[in-house]
């Protein structure tokens, strides 16, 4: 008999990104990096503030979108800031 597995719980990271809206040419900068360029907040409308939240696939150790562990099956349920999967295939034992 092989013991109880336990799920593996994976933090999500959120980036906060600034936009702007009314020069598609200037790159999307972190919240950090924006303050940091122009020295000021960014308002709306010009500017917009977007939360992307990502994650380190504990399967293959790729940076996934947080709505696409929702296509694995090993996938199990988000638990506010972190995903709960079961355990990879590949065992130790």
């Amino acid at each position: 008999m092989y013991p109880l597995e336990v799920p593996r719980v994976t933090p999500i990271r959120k980036i906060r990104i600034v936009v702007d809206l009314e020069d598609p040419m200037t790159p999307a900068l972190t919240i950090k990096e924006f303050l940091k360029v122009f020295g000021k907040e960014p308002r709306p409308p010009r500017y917009r503030v977007l939360t992307v939240e990502v994650l380190r696939c504990p399967e293959d150790d790729e940076v996934v979108l947080v709505s696409e562990c929702a296509e694995c099956p090993r996938f199990l349920r988000r638990s506010g800031d972190h995903i709960v999967c079961l355990p990879s295939k590949i065992r130790a034992y």
